[in-house]
């Protein structure tokens, strides 16, 4: 086994028998050091071998020490094991004893310092301990055993707070912000620990200054290992954080973890997945028609291409199973979500080493819209369903029913706890969440961004539109996501009708592979390429608000379903009142823009789906994966991507003859897209090059030139230069700076949340009131006798609700509110802010403010 033959060092001996060190006191018990690190041990070798990390740091291993002696191997090994065991040695600190602890060991000398900390003398301790053994070695295998025990170091200064940065680690051992140094060996603070720690501290604060200049000077200039070195301390940090605080949980709180939320079975979820009609409809295709077609330009059956697909990909797949990251390129309607969730399903058939799956989508709406999926395809299975958990910032805490309901206190109080910790640390076999969730895990700095590093290793992550953000940093993206999926064995499944070719942008070349060798056989194919005409006469208009009015009534007198999509808000507001207005227009008319809660959201889809003629008045918010399926379409024009997937909207079906989308300019897309270099005029519909590519369906063309624009600007001489950020940002470890640049979207706009009270009804029948759920909310905060874990899984229900009661504002200091709680603004007469059923807003602007 990986840590066989490694020493485990032994707390007792470290500690002075003379003296008791706590870890933790609860009531009248008091939880030793030993005891503590004993618990965090057991969870480290669970979590080791529940999600099978031992390959993991094998693979670590090849990218650094590739060629090193088995001594300077086996020492990397011990390093690392006892990371976890010293990080808390710094509570021999008498003053933490008794200041935290109410332990006093009657060491006076220690109280003058009044220095509680802990975190920072477990690294001096742990750097003092490997110093002596890793001085030993020569050459290139000392550099990288210097730099790793001050990495493991960081870590365990990092255990209690949020991620930093490598410099800021060096200058804690300098000067604090009162000019004091915060831990100084060398002048006096020894009695720290020369009472109760049995080993004498030989390092200094001068010695320890000059590893960190040496490793300065060593930063290997290879993009690869300085992205390596980064996913280590993010994947280590994530460790001992999950190893704590299990550890501390079970002592405080008498709740152990067991499960860790792995798939050990992937034919319990794949078995059901093909008990499904849809699933065994494309096996008798395979069976008996797959492979022995060549031309299918006369197909008329739209499912025929849809199963093609399926068995193309997965044939594909197979084909290259060593790849780690899948391109899935397929037209809008081509069944990409269904495939891509039997791929998932054939990896880790394939793949013994993989153990759990992530499904992550742009928009909250998406996750929504596929956890609704797979409850249909897994609704026999309630055990399965139990083992898929939705995480985002709108969905409660998941909880198991028939546990949640057991009316013994004690064993109800511990479940709590557990579905704490689980949400916390992702123990559950499938998860569905957001682009900007999967994110924050990636390059996110708080604790709660950490949690979960661990949770992605060994797993296969499918990512929708991973292109719908921010193209800035595509190459960032892609050098990362490469990175990662290479040291923490991760399968990526990339998937979209628009897909750039992001190779071109990274700096780290991965083993990618396109799963649809033949694209023209989908996007050339007349069922996907001929679906929907293409006009542009409106372009051409110089009243274009009263002709496309004149326009989209006209059509709405053919008892056609009508999508009219605007990028400006207040664009789309105004032209949903006119048409409201116009008594001529029989036809139902709804609104649906980023300003609808939840229950509107529902409600608005759900109508569209069921009625024969309609118009509907979106925003952008209808482009991406929203499964509806209108006859015409009308769209400010703005980038290609999102065009296509506009086009996706219409005659989605592929069955309806006579579908058309015309397209508009009433605001500039320059004004919305900002720093999108798809927004460039020459590139837009504007021109009949994009027009052509629009038709034609050649994104390739189209990405071939937005690519080499975007070398151009992150290749050059300013602060986007991407090769000058992986070397001194990721290369120094600057994790804050990291995650300002890898956000997905930037919005410095001053807003408020107000919560509109009033009665609704959800989508499912339910009742829901307002004024109820935010009395319930205050309730739960202001209960001070409620156990931490209960209260939390409690609010996350609440919240949930509460979602259905908040919008976005700007900021308007002037407008009058019922009650605060924190910056959420509480407006009891939100009802009179509504006009049949539908947000008025001018009211709420003359009232409230403008939405966001």
């Amino acid at each position: 086994m990986y840590f066989d033959g490694i020493t485990i060092l032994k707390i007792k001996e470290l500690v002075n028998n003379k003296y008791s060190i706590y870890a933790h006191v609860k009531d009248e018990c008091n939880e030793s050091l030993e005891a503590h690190i004993d618990f965090c041990i057991k969870y480290f070798f669970r979590i080791m071998e529940h999600k099978g990390l031992y390959s993991v740091f094998e693979k670590m291993e090849k990218e650094f020490l590739d060629g090193f002696s088995q001594e300077a191997v086996s020492l990397f090994r011990e390093m690392l094991l006892n990371t976890f065991v010293l990080h808390d040695m710094g509570k021999v600190n008498p003053y933490f004893q008794k200041s935290r602890l109410g332990n006093n060991l009657k060491i006076r000398e220690a109280d003058r310092y009044k220095n509680s900390h802990h975190s920072m003398l477990s690294s001096v301790i742990y750097i003092d301990y490997y110093f002596a053994v890793v001085k030993a070695f020569k050459g290139k295998e000392r550099d990288v055993l210097l730099d790793f025990m001050m990495m493991n170091a960081y870590v365990i200064s990092r255990h209690h707070g949020q991620l930093t940065s490598f410099e800021e680690f060096k200058e804690k051992f300098k000067a604090d912000g009162e000019g004091e140094k915060l831990l100084d060996v060398d002048d006096g603070q020894k009695e720290l620990f020369e009472y109760t720690y049995t080993r004498k501290i030989n390092i200094t604060i001068s010695t320890i200054i000059k590893i960190f200049n040496k490793i300065d000077r060593n930063i290997n200039k290879n993009k690869d290992i300085s992205v390596y070195r980064y996913i280590y301390e993010r994947f280590m940090l994530s460790m001992l954080v999950a190893c704590d605080f299990y550890a501390t949980s079970e002592f405080m709180d008498g709740v152990e973890i067991k499960d860790i939320g792995v798939i050990n079975n992937i034919e319990e979820f794949y078995s059901t997945y093909k008990e499904g009609e849809i699933y065994k409809v494309i096996r008798e295709y395979e069976e008996e028609r797959y492979g022995k077609q060549k031309e299918f330009s006369k197909i008329t059956d739209i499912n025929v291409l849809r199963t093609e697909m399926f068995l193309d990909t997965e044939k594909s797949l197979e084909k290259n199973i060593d790849s780690d990251i899948f391109y899935l390129e397929a037209p809008t309607g081509s069944g990409k979500s269904n495939a891509a969730t039997n791929l998932s399903f054939k990896l880790m058939e394939k793949d013994k080493s993989k153990n759990k799956i992530f499904y992550v989508y742009p928009f909250n709406t998406l996750v929504e819209q596929n956890i609704n999926i797979l409850k249909k395809v897994f609704e026999k299975e309630k055990d399965i369903l139990n083992k898929i958990a939705v995480i985002n910032s709108i969905d409660p805490i998941k909880l198991d029913e028939k546990v949640y309901k057991n009316e013994d206190e004690k064993v109800q109080l511990e479940y709590y706890k557990k579905a704490l910790l689980n949400r916390q640390f992702l123990n559950y076999p499938m998860v569905l969440t957001t682009h900007v969730t999967l994110f924050k895990y990636f390059f996110g700095v708080s604790k709660e961004d950490v949690f979960p590093v661990h949770q992605l290793a060994n797993s296969i992550i499918v990512l929708d539109e991973v292109q719908s953000y921010k193209n800035l940093i595509w190459g960032e993206i892609i050098t990362f996501l490469t990175c990662f999926a290479k040291l923490l064995n991760i399968k990526f499944i990339i998937m979209s009708a628009t897909m750039p070719d992001l190779n071109k942008l990274t700096l780290s070349m991965g083993n990618t592979v396109r799963l649809v060798d033949d694209r023209d056989k989908y996007f050339k194919n007349p069922i996907f390429k001929n679906r929907v005409e293409v006009d542009y006469a409106l372009l051409n208009s110089e009243d274009i608000f009263e002709d496309l009015y004149i326009h989209v009534k006209e059509k709405g007198l053919l008892h056609k379903k009508i999508l009219v999509e605007f990028i400006n808000k207040n664009s789309a507001y105004e032209f949903y009142n006119k048409l409201k207005d116009d008594e001529e227009i029989l036809c139902q008319i709804e609104l649906m823009t980023g300003d609808d809660n939840i229950s509107e959201r529902d409600r608005i889809l759900e109508k569209v789906k069921t009625s024969e003629e309609i118009i509907l008045v979106a925003t952008q918010v209808i482009e991406a994966g929203v499964d509806i399926d209108m006859d015409i379409g009308y769209k400010n024009i703005s980038l290609l991507d999102s065009e296509e997937q506009f086009l996706g909207r219409i005659n989605r079906s592929c069955k309806k003859p006579g579908c058309i989308v015309y397209f508009f300019k009433l605001d500039e897309a320059t004004t919305i897209y900002r720093e999108d270099i798809r927004n460039n005029k020459d590139i837009t519909l504007n021109h009949e090059f994009t027009r052509g590519i629009l038709i034609e369906k050649d994104f390739d063309k189209f990405y071939d030139v937005v690519i080499e624009r975007l070398k151009n600007i992150t290749g050059g001489v300013n602060r986007l230069n991407i090769e000058n950020f992986f070397q001194d940002e990721v290369g120094k470890l600057n994790f804050r700076e990291v995650d300002k640049r890898m956000q997905l979207i930037s919005d410095n706009r001053k807003e408020i949340s107000v919560y509109l009270s009033s009665d609704l009804v959800k989508r499912e029948g339910e009742k829901i009131y307002g004024e109820e759920v935010w009395e319930k909310y205050k309730e739960l905060l202001s209960d001070t006798n409620m156990e931490y874990a209960e209260k939390r899984v409690k609010l996350s229900k609440v919240r949930s609700d509460m979602n259905n009661f908040i919008y976005k504002i700007k900021w308007n200091e002037n407008f009058t509110y019922n009650d605060r709680i924190g910056e959420l603004y509480y407006i009891e007469d939100g009802d009179k802010y509504f006009k049949d059923g539908k947000l008025d807003k001018e009211k709420f602007i003359s009232g409230i403010g403008d939405f966001i």
